[in-house]
């Protein structure tokens, strides 16, 4: 139930009027796409008008606005519309990634801030091969970084995005505290204020490290 989350998590459940939903496609592979949400003040689920069906009940919502942003990670299921049932809450007070979030289990109350414990259960492995360049690419500056956590779980959060034609990628200089990033399949998507020409497209990719950080190298480019 999520009337147990702080009042300014609630809040900012209730006046957001669009949030990030991630979804996992066939292979495992993350998909962002904004969508509308509604919540009503205490209740169990986050119902998402335009969220279509899913065929993966693990699905992420993040929020960001005014206020902390609030990523939901939780389990969707129709009932005349698409209803996600938060599972883990993680809260950031702040836009610097330096800063670590809360962070609330299942039932909500909150637990050691940050680290989630679940278990690990694995996700798909990055695709290979070279990067797919496109001069959308070319103005990113920030954008939102969906992938895969080790529970299975989607997990995203802005982030400021760095593009590298001549190496064929999109860097990522700073990643938020408490993402668990990992080597595999990756979504960008650039909403309204992450594109210098409104809304951006998204980025199909790898998500990978190396010694001068963390990357993505496209593989499909899409009209948002």
């Amino acid at each position: 139930m999520t009337a147990t989350l702080p009042a300014d998590l609630r809040d900012v459940f209730a006046r957001c009027s669009v949030a990030e939903l991630v979804t996992l496609d066939e292979l495992g592979r993350p998909v962002a796409r904004s969508v509308s949400p509604s919540y009503r003040e205490g209740g169990p689920c986050i119902a998402v008008r335009d969220g279509d069906g899913v065929g993966d009940p693990h699905v992420a919502l993040l929020f960001a606005g005014d206020g902390p942003t609030v990523l939901v990670q939780g389990t969707a299921y129709e009932h005349g519309t698409l209803h996600v049932r938060p599972e883990r809450v993680y809260a950031w007070d702040g836009d610097g990634p330096d800063v670590e979030p809360r962070l609330f289990d299942a039932h909500l109350e909150e637990v050691r801030s940050g680290h989630n414990e679940e278990p690990e259960v694995g996700h798909a492995a990055p695709t290979g091969g070279h990067g797919l360049w496109d001069h959308r690419l070319d103005e990113l500056d920030c954008a939102l970084l969906a992938c895969v956590g080790p529970d299975g779980f989607p997990f995203a959060a802005r982030l400021e995005v760095h593009p590298d034609p001549r190496g064929g990628v999109l860097r990522l200089p700073r990643v938020p505290l408490g993402m668990p990033v990992d080597a595999g399949p990756a979504c960008l998507h650039a909403t309204d204020a992450g594109h210098a020409e409104g809304r951006g497209p998204r980025v199909h990719g790898d998500l990978l490290g190396g010694p001068d950080g963390w990357r993505v190298v496209p593989h499909a480019v899409l009209d948002a």
